[in-house]
């Protein structure tokens, strides 16, 4: 049974819908990134890299900005605009909201906002979700964003979700969860230049890394295939 963080149970406000996609199937490479924290020079530098490794289809897997520094996330959404990135909203990115939602703001534009507070905190696609930290929203509202991926709420996905693969950021090293053959939850690091074929540990937990720490993932759907990037 999962519980609902009082502490983040600003869950008051409507929840945006959780988006259904069918997994793009032109193409052959998706590139993620995930906790750029309002640094626009590396999200720019990021999205460029996956896009010239033949990444038609982007990912940010959220916070995307730095709710300390919010005059940084105009920069930021800006590049997700212009590369056509989709993604799900971060705790960060929901602290801007909160903060500065339908008021004059010298450092950060009204459409910014409106951008960061329509972001789903779940992405449900074939096969596969997107999330910044927990995926279940439904059960944990906002709390979502920040809950830590226990080895209990690991089991609760693999049960609920048998086949797939969760993608996620709020953990900022590259990781594998999965669980073995004796069902005992088991994480490995994702060194950077090391790919993982996680077909064999499906279901499981793919944890994408920070921007911030120069990490982004590419994923091959086709081969059921994740590689960690350092830029």
């Amino acid at each position: 049974m999962l519980s609902r963080d009082t502490g983040c149970a600003m869950s008051r406000c409507m929840l945006p819908a959780t988006p259904h996609k069918r997994r793009p199937a032109d193409s052959p490479l998706i590139g993620l990134v995930s906790d750029s924290h309002g640094q626009a020079t590396s999200l720019a530098n990021a999205l460029a890299f996956l896009t010239q490794k033949g990444c038609n289809t982007l990912y940010h897997l959220g916070d995307i900005c730095d709710s300390l520094h919010p005059e940084t996330a105009d920069a930021c959404v800006g590049l997700l605009r212009e590369f056509q990135v989709n993604c799900v909203k971060g705790n960060n990115d929901h602290a801007i909201v909160v903060n500065h939602d339908g008021r004059e703001s010298a450092s950060i534009k009204a459409g910014t906002v409106d951008f960061l507070r329509r972001l789903p905190l779940l992405i449900q696609m074939e096969g596969s979700l997107l999330a910044h930290s927990l995926p279940f929203e439904k059960e944990l509202g906002l709390a979502c964003m920040v809950g830590v991926m226990t080895d209990d709420y690991a089991r609760t996905f693999f049960r609920r979700f048998a086949g797939h693969v969760l993608f996620r950021g709020h953990s900022h090293s590259p990781e594998i969860t999965y669980q073995d053959r004796l069902d005992r939850v088991k994480s490995e690091r994702i060194p950077p230049g090391r790919a993982i074929e996680f077909s064999e540990h499906t279901p499981c937990i793919v944890t994408c890394g920070a921007l911030d720490q120069g990490l982004c993932l590419l994923w091959s759907p086709a081969d059921d295939r994740v590689t960690s990037l350092q830029l």
